[in-house]
């Protein structure tokens, strides 16, 4: 399901999941489908 999201949801809500500090085994799952599509987050901004 993860897979139907656009890039730029996907981006979105790994970015509103790290600004509310939802749990990091869901934060996990966000990063590994950023990774499998091969966008680049700089982890250090956020």
């Amino acid at each position: 399901m993860i897979e139907q999201l656009s890039d730029s949801v996907l981006l979105e809500a790994y970015n509103k999941a790290k600004q509310i500090q939802l749990e990091e085994d869901f934060l996990a799952i966000l990063e590994k489908e950023l990774v499998r599509r091969d966008i680049h987050i700089n982890k250090s901004t956020m």
